[in-house]
């Protein structure tokens, strides 16, 4: 296992260099790496971080084709967080695709998977990325709700701050 580990720390590094076509090979090594040590959970972490590098490296489709399964592990260990965070990254490799209305419906799993795990940092960023995708579907109305609920479930005080300016346009459309 110390192998696995230290693949992924060399991942790490070579992602924060922006080298992400390395970090992504070094991620899947480590996840093998973590599969022949009886370790699933730890190789499916590894497998969504190896994704993450896919799509910083422009490689949607790939990141796609290794994301899939992942929920399914996540839940199999009840791991709501995990399994929301897969959602949420198969939903950016879907939009990158140019699937939106699919990109729509992960983005809304990893909301509710997130919410129910108590990760309101993680639902913010969810939000805004479900609004983004609103806006370009000429939804703005929507996006501006999506961005306000998802901001009512982050603790940050700047999140809270941005909310309460959003509430300012609904004062003029008399909600």
């Amino acid at each position: 296992m110390d192998d696995a580990k230290s693949l992924a720390e060399q991942a790490t590094r070579a992602f924060r260099r922006g080298r992400y076509a390395e970090a992504a090979a070094l991620y899947a090594r480590a996840a093998q790496a973590y599969d022949a040590a009886g370790q699933p959970l730890l190789a499916a972490e590894m497998r969504s971080n190896q994704a993450v590098a896919l799509l910083q490296a422009d490689q949607p489709g790939e990141a796609l084709r290794v994301l899939e399964p992942l929920p399914a592990v996540f839940a199999q260990h009840d791991d709501a967080r995990r399994e929301g965070l897969a959602w949420g990254n198969i939903g950016s490799a879907l939009e990158a695709l140019g699937r939106t209305d699919e990109a729509v419906q992960a983005y809304r799993r990893a909301w509710k998977l997130l919410e129910a795990a108590g990760e309101g940092e993680a639902v913010a960023y969810v939000a805004q990325a479900l609004s983004r995708l609103q806006l370009r579907q000429n939804r703005p109305l929507e996006a501006l709700v999506t961005m306000d609920q998802g901001l009512a479930s982050s603790p940050k005080r700047l999140h809270q701050r941005l909310r309460a300016l959003l509430r300012w346009p609904f004062r003029f459309l008399g909600s």
